[in-house]
């Protein structure tokens, strides 16, 4: 992962993290600045060299301790690479010598590797630039990948990488991240393998990586042959990463994956954080040794023995998976290589260093026989490198002169030279009054002049070979041919001088040549000053910075890819009308006719002075001869971004400031502009929230949640009515959607989210864009009440969102909401009988009409079976009707639900009861029996409903409350929360029919129990909190209660998560104010709520009921041993509270038993759950019996007790869809987040 793919924060954490544990961070192809790689602690120890060249300069490679040759990207293998402007900020540009807000390609090949051959050169000019660095090559996984770690190895490379597909960031393409490359197991396999036969596996240190997560990754890696593990999502998602999937879009929200300050303020990562991770891994890992019987992990590369393939049963086509040649069983390696053994491998023989010998003469000492020249130099400059910078030294020691001749031998000149001045003096390359002048006769080897630095200048008399200059990093070269050719007529501009891929990743410095260049001049020129008299093909090709003149031919491709820097073409054969107009690539640049008035024509007319003075060029001196006409016959090569970029770096300054050459650390920021090619980046959206459009791409960024959700605490008190200021939440709902970031792992539909798995980035973006239809396609596809559930639902999705790790999350809930609003209002929810598939036949009965009964009820009817629901009370809904008020779910909203169930050919039977009464004894529904007696409840026996019905599924509810016996439970006025609202939204009902109020309650009740749980004019105290308890506060305030307490046995939540008691994505329990708490403080001035508290006992008012309570303090303490918490009274902390009305809000226990013994169904555990079949089944142990309101716990056996309506909901389309699979073989319901699963194949095992 390279400086700029992730943010500053995140990489240097993983170096941190890596340095204080001995491990190796690898910069990627970024580079890396000064002020990182010269701190102990904050540098990455592997520098790595890729395609663009990005960074690297003698400084970045003489601080490593591993050199790495990335050859490609397991997840994009031959792809190139790309960073959009709006990521290369000022701080990455001056790291990769590039300029602030123009993109950054890196090609995909290495221009000076085409053959085994140029690799061996690279990693020799690596040694040569570092000879105390270890040089690895990263290969692909791919079919013959060991064939070429073997050339590798053989290369004298004694670190190889293998990467797999799995690899790679979100900002891969998404072609590369799906289809190319292969598992890293087969790579790491085929080339252990090879190696090992062909006897350099010893002197090779192998690496693999791609998704490497966990220990078991980890040993499986080692059996197959790998020494070392490398890993970066892990660590990455260590860190906070949410794989969002967004990292090209420079909008990661926990400032990972970005360069936007706004973002990056928001990376709360830490070194520990990865260490401890690590640690973890490393435990794991010992835990599988222990169970192989070994004690040191070398002991087990390549022991693929104790590997063994999995059986695949699942198809045909899977079973004849031959895996035997991926755990071929090699002989066993004698030697296992590490970092020492291959260091001391990789050196020649030479005498031992003295240790008190100075670091030059140390590095002449372990310098090669080929090094000679670099060798000489070093003891001529000795004391100019030594000598600290703050120490002056004698003007006539402060040059020294070399001169002497030079074979094409000698590869990689003068890069020793830079690697010694560079570790004393850094990027600064030699002090300003400090000079060494090497003049050469002969003809360089390759790599001539590679990485020299500032304050180095060359002139050969002669030619090179290939990649002169490679990398230069300040330093001056000449190459003029020998003036003996000179002197006999040699025309240099008719001939070529030097060889392929010069200037290749030049980061400064300056380059004149008397003569052509070969092909690929200037390739990934960042920053260097260059004068030639003619190129070949592809000429300045992926340029990001520097200056190029070309006083002479050039060949076709010219500026492919170019990005940055200029380029002058000397064109005598007719200009833009010319044959050059051919060849140029003119994708990314402009071309233009220079002028007198142009502003760069002052500084090319010195560049040329200059060059002809130092070359003799007599096409340089013919061109001043006749500067006026010669300066129209140039052609200036311009790329579009780079132009714009040097206009906006021209408005931030004066109007005075003259143009010059733009080096990386005079490069000031720039506005960094988004232009990804992205739908987000198109998106404008409907304007009608804001005159400006709305911006989709960051809107979670500008826009902030909308705090409005309910009408004003003293206006809702005063009615029924629904709390739920609909109107206003609707004026500013597509901003709202516009911050959904649509994640690439959307946590708000998954299963610690949405238990549906809504497709909710789906709907947000329909909203966002004004296609309420399809919206409400999309969120019908997984839910069948969302006008329900966007109503009653506390929202477990935005406790779930991404964007809540950091910020506010999306009001999911509220689009919800307003989609299926929507959709009633336009008639969208309509009887649809012919889109439901024909009947089949088959009979189902539901017991039970809450969310559970209704949503299997409606799957299956669309299924085309024939549904029956029978329901004990007067109306259907349960829950939905009596457990939850009015000012939450306006039952209009539930009956019109109801209305088109009966519409599309439901069937509901009321006032009627599945089994026998029974005693009094057992669970029983306490409200059962609290309807009309006008209304009589009939019984049907379940043995009947199994010889007429082909399945019964039963949707019970948990309707048995918890208790709390205390002292004083059976005085009068103790009831449980849950009676005391349905007896009051019966009495609702009744009064809509009557008109009556709350006066004429008593004239309306149904039994007692409803007159004594009357509010008005009492002293209420609720015990228990949550949203049954909200809504019993809600209720009782507009009864008219003359006080209100809310009493809670835990202690408060904290303001926002506790990171180490509740991490995101659990469910946030955090403090909040609820509707029902915001009325009773507007009403008594204070909320109600009292914490830490427990009941010990109800007090007597001396006639039989409640006149009050006996509480005491309690303090909660996490036992160190367990991390359990426990609570403690406080000691002298017991007081009275004055009460008339005790309202029990504890939850519920279970399902009543009745039925389930009647059914003779298995049970399990202390809340007699009804048992069902293992493997995530709905069916009981009884045929054709399902049960549904739960979901599978820890042995597969137990069904959900109380619960969500959301959760209800799902387990009623999940029962639905096995009971239809059951019935008829297969099924076309969905499954949870709306897929259709694939009929289960028939294929079987033949063992």
């Amino acid at each position: 992962m390279s400086l700029g793919s992730i943010s500053a924060e995140a990489h240097t954490t993983l170096a941190i993290a890596m340095n204080r544990i001995g491990a190796r961070s690898n910069t990627g192809e970024g580079g890396e600045r000064p002020e990182r790689y010269l701190n102990k602690d904050l540098r990455s120890s592997i520098k790595q060299v890729a395609s663009a060249r990005f960074g690297v300069d003698s400084s970045y490679l003489a601080h490593a301790d591993m050199l790495q040759i990335k050859m490609a990207q397991g997840a994009k293998p031959g792809e190139g690479g790309e960073l959009p402007g709006y990521k290369v900020t000022q701080e990455i540009a001056r790291t990769r010598y590039s300029v602030p807000g123009v993109g950054l390609i890196s090609p995909p090949p290495h221009h000076d590797i085409y053959s085994i051959e140029d690799l061996s050169q690279l990693i020799y000019d690596l040694k040569s630039a570092n000879p105390l660095a270890l040089v690895s090559v990263k290969l692909v996984s791919e079919v013959g990948v060991g064939v070429v770690a073997a050339g590798v190895a053989k290369a004298r490379a004694v670190h190889i990488t293998i990467s797999g597909h799995d690899g790679g960031t979100g900002a891969s393409s998404w072609t590369g991240i799906k289809h190319a490359g292969l598992p890293w197991e087969l790579g790491i396999a085929e080339t252990h393998q090879i190696l090992v036969n062909q006897g350099t596996r010893s002197r090779v240190l192998l690496q693999v990586d791609g998704q490497i997560r966990t220990g078991r990754d980890v040993l499986i890696a080692a059996l197959l042959g790998a020494d070392e593990f490398a890993m970066s999502t892990a660590p990455l998602i260590v860190l906070g990463c949410t794989m969002m999937r967004k990292c090209h879009l420079n909008t990661c929200p926990v400032g990972i994956a970005t360069q936007d300050p706004v973002l990056r303020a928001k990376f709360a990562g830490s070194p520990e954080h990865v260490i401890n991770y690590l640690f973890l891994l490393a435990e794991e890992v010992r835990v599988y040794m222990s169970k192989l019987g070994v004690r040191r992990l070398e002991d087990l590369i390549g022991r693929t023995e104790f590997l063994k393939p999995i059986e695949f049963h699942k198809s045909e086509k899977a079973s004849r998976l031959d895996l035997s040649g991926l755990l071929y069983n090699t002989k066993p390696i004698k030697f296992h290589p590490n970092w020492t053994s291959v260091m001391l491998d990789d050196e020649e023989e030479h005498d031992p260093v003295d240790p008190d010998m100075t670091p030059v003469e140390s590095l002449i000492q372990i310098l090669p026989h080929s090094r000679q020249l670099d060798a000489q130099l070093l003891k001529l400059a000795k004391h100019l490198i030594e000598t600290p910078e703050s120490t002056p030294i004698d003007a006539t020691q402060s040059v020294v002169t070399f001169t002497g001749e030079i074979t094409n031998e000698d590869r990689a000149a003068l890069s020793t030279l830079s690697y010694a001045i560079s570790v004393q003096f850094a990027d600064r390359g030699l002090p300003p009054d400090r000079q060494i002048k090497v003049h050469l006769t002969g003809s360089g080897g390759q790599s001539f002049c590679a990485f020299l630095v500032h304050g180095v200048s060359v002139r050969l008399e002669g030619d090179a070979n290939d990649y002169v200059a490679k990398g230069l990093s300040g330093g001056e070269v000449t190459i003029v041919p020998p003036t003996s050719l000179l002197q006999q007529g040699f025309k240099s501009e008719a001939n070529i001088i030097v060889g392929n891929v010069c200037l290749y990743g030049a980061t400064s410095g300056r380059l004149f040549l008397r003569g052509q260049a070969a092909e690929r001049f200037c390739v990934r020129n960042s920053g260097a000053v260059v004068v030639a008299e003619g190129v070949g093909d592809h000429g300045c090709e992926y340029m990001t910075g520097g200056r190029a003149v070309i006083l002479g031919r050039t060949g076709r491709n010219f500026a492919a890819g170019m990005s940055g820097g200029i380029a002058f073409l000397y064109d005598t054969d007719g200009g833009l009308e010319g044959p050059f107009l051919r060849k140029c690539n003119r994708e990314l640049v402009d071309l233009e006719m220079m002028t007198s008035d142009n502003p760069y024509a002052p500084w090319l007319l010195s560049i040329l002075k200059e060059f002809t003075h130092e070359t003799g060029s007599e096409v340089g001196q013919k061109i001043l001869e006749d500067w006026d006409n010669a300066l129209k016959r140039f052609i200036l090569v311009m790329p579009r971004d780079y132009r714009r970029a040097l206009k906006e770096m021209e408005e931030k300054h004066s109007e005075n400031t003259v143009i010059q050459s733009e080096p990386s650390h005079h490069i000031v920021e720039l506005k960094a502009k988004q232009t990804a090619v992205d739908i987000e980046d198109m998106a404008a959206g409907d304007q009608s929230d804001s005159e400006a459009p709305l911006d989709k791409l960051r809107g979670f960024v500008r826009y902030a949640r909308t705090k409005v959700g309910y009408r004003s605490a003293e206006e809702r008190t005063k009615d029924w009515d629904e709390v739920y200021a609909h109107a206003e939440v609707r004026k500013g709902l597509k901003r709202q959607a516009a911050r959904c970031m649509d994640c690439g792992v959307p946590f708000c539909q998954s299963y610690v989210g949405c238990p549906l798995g809504n497709l909710i980035p789906n709907w947000n973006d329909l909203v966002f864009k004004g296609d309420w239809h399809a919206a409400h396609l999309a969120l019908a596809q997984t839910n069948n009440f969302p006008e329900l559930t966007g109503r009653v639902c506390p929202a477990p999705c935005e406790g779930a969102c991404v964007l809540g790790i950091n910020s506010d999350p999306v009001t999911i809930k509220h689009i919800e909401c307003a989609v299926a609003d929507k959709a009633w209002e336009n008639g969208w929810f309509r009887p649809s009988k012919e889109f439901l598939r024909p009947p089949t036949g088959r009979r189902i009965v539901i017991v039970g009409s809450g969310p559970a009964g209704l949503a299997c009820a409606d799957q299956l009817n669309q299924a085309g079976h024939e549904v029956t629901v029978v329901e004990r009370r007067n109306k259907l809904g349960g829950l939905l009707r009596y457990g939850i008020t009015t000012m939450k779910l306006d039952r209009r909203v539930l009956d019109r639900r109801l209305d088109l169930m009966r519409a599309n050919g439901v069937k509901f039977v009321v006032n009627t009861r599945v089994g026998t009464v029974g005693d009094e004894s057992g669970r029983r529904d306490l409200n059962a029996d609290c309807q009309d007696p006008a209304q009589p409840v009939q019984e049907w026996r379940a043995a009947q409903l199994l010889r007429e019905y082909d399945a019964m599924v039963l949707c019970l509810g948990a309707t048995w409350p918890r208790d709390l016996n205390i002292p004083g439970r059976n005085l009068e006025g103790i009831h449980f929360a849950m009676s005391f609202l349905e007896r009051w939204q019966r009495s609702q009902q009744k009064k809509h029919q009557s008109n009556g109020g709350i006066d004429n309650f008593r004239m309306n009740r149904m039994d007692d129990n409803a007159v004594s749980a009357i509010a008005k004019d009492k002293r209420i105290v609720i015990i228990g909190g949550g949203d049954t308890g909200v809504d019993c506060m809600a209720t009782a305030l507009r009864q008219g209660a003359k006080s209100i307490v809310n009493l809670e046995l835990l202690p408060p939540p904290p303001p926002s998560r506790d990171p180490s008691e509740n991490p995101w994505p659990e469910w946030p329990r955090v403090w909040r104010v609820e509707y029902g708490h915001a009325e009773v403080a507007v009403r008594f001035g204070r909320d109600p709520r009292k914490f830490s508290v427990i009941t010990k006992e109800f007090l007597d008012n001396g006639s039989g009921a409640v006149g009050g309570l006996r509480i005491a303090n309690v303090e909660w303490t996490k036992d160190p041993s367990n991390g359990r918490w426990k609570m403690h009274e406080v000691p002298d902390s017991e007081q009275l509270i004055e009460c008339d009305l005790v309202l029990l809000a504890l939850g519920y226990v279970g399902p009543e038993n009745k039925l389930i013994e009647e059914l003779g169904l298995a049970v399990t555990g202390p809340e007699s759950l009804i048992a069902t079949r293992p493997n995530e089944s709905f069916a009981t142990m009884i045929s054709c019996v399902y049960a549904a309101g739960g979901k599978l716990k820890n042995n597969h056996h137990c069904r959900r007790g109380q619960s969500l309506v959301v959760h209800a909901i799902n387990e009623g389309r999940q029962v639905a869809r096995e009971v239809d699979l059951h019935l008829m073989g297969s099924t076309l319901l969905p499954g949870r987040g709306g897929v259709v699963k694939p009929r289960p194949t028939a294929f079987k095992s033949r063992v």
